[in-house]
């Protein structure tokens, strides 16, 4: 379990998010239409009817959601279930990294959005994070290890979802 004094490092998580969706916030509008021409043909149909406005809104989005879970996790110091959704959107953030890593290699062939903060913040803090929690023990080995396949969901169809909705608010 996770020791009280220890609860302030899960702020990180929304802080180091905010940081990353600024990143993109601010790199997206010139890179969106390399993006387009370059999507892999799985992605190409929900990325050719991105706008800006609308990923602006999925990024606010994705940027209060891990607040607050980690408001819930600070106001139930106790509760697995709310640690477990922290470590998970952490878990979420290594992903990223790892898949903004591979879209500039392969897919833009150099600066992909968000690429700086993912692999020089996001990447080392989950990995910090994760050693950690697995070291003292805040979840079973069990309830860390679920983190994976639930950040693969978040990641991949839980993404598209907030950017579908993030359409819906942003016209």
């Amino acid at each position: 379990m996770l020791a009280s004094r220890d609860a302030s490092l899960l702020w990180l998580i929304p802080a180091l998010v905010a940081v990353h969706n600024l990143e993109e916030a601010l790199t997206f509008r010139r890179a969106l239409p390399a993006v387009r021409e370059r999507a892999p043909a799985f992605a190409r149909a929900i990325v050719e009817r991105v706008t800006y406005p609308q990923l602006l809104a999925a990024l606010a989005l994705a940027t209060l959601v891990p607040l607050a879970v980690v408001l819930w996790a600070q106001a139930r110091p106790g509760s697995r279930a709310a640690l477990w959704a922290a470590l998970t959107l952490q878990a979420v953030m290594a992903l990223n990294a790892v898949s903004h890593a591979a879209a500039s290699l392969f897919v833009m062939r150099g600066y992909s959005p968000g690429v700086a903060t993912a692999l020089l913040l996001n990447l080392p803090f989950s990995i910090y994070l994760f050693r950690r929690a697995a070291r003292e023990r805040w979840l079973g080995r069990r309830a860390l290890l679920a983190t994976l396949p639930a950040a693969l969901v978040v990641h991949g169809p839980g993404l598209a979802a907030l950017i579908l909705l993030a359409g819906s608010l942003a016209r």
